[in-house]
């Protein structure tokens, strides 16, 4: 299977929707900063915590990129 690609269009889209702001996942995740989570969103970094993160409050996998062993089963 092909991997998939990291939306950050979409998933910035997503998050202003929800009015979720980086911050509040770096906090929730204990980061010092949110670098990582910036990162991250941006396909730059895949930290598995963040992309779980996002996926657990519902932001549509399609959009995440997850590797293999993060993707829920259809």
């Amino acid at each position: 299977m092909t991997p998939m690609r990291r939306n950050s269009v979409e998933i910035r889209v997503w998050l202003q929707r929800r009015r979720i702001r980086l911050v509040t996942i770096q906090k929730e995740l204990g980061f010092l900063g949110n670098k990582t989570v910036w990162a991250t969103i941006e396909g730059r970094e895949d930290n598995r915590q963040v992309l779980a993160w996002l996926r657990d409050a519902g932001c549509p996998e399609k959009h995440l990129g997850l590797p293999e062993d993060m993707r829920r089963a259809a």
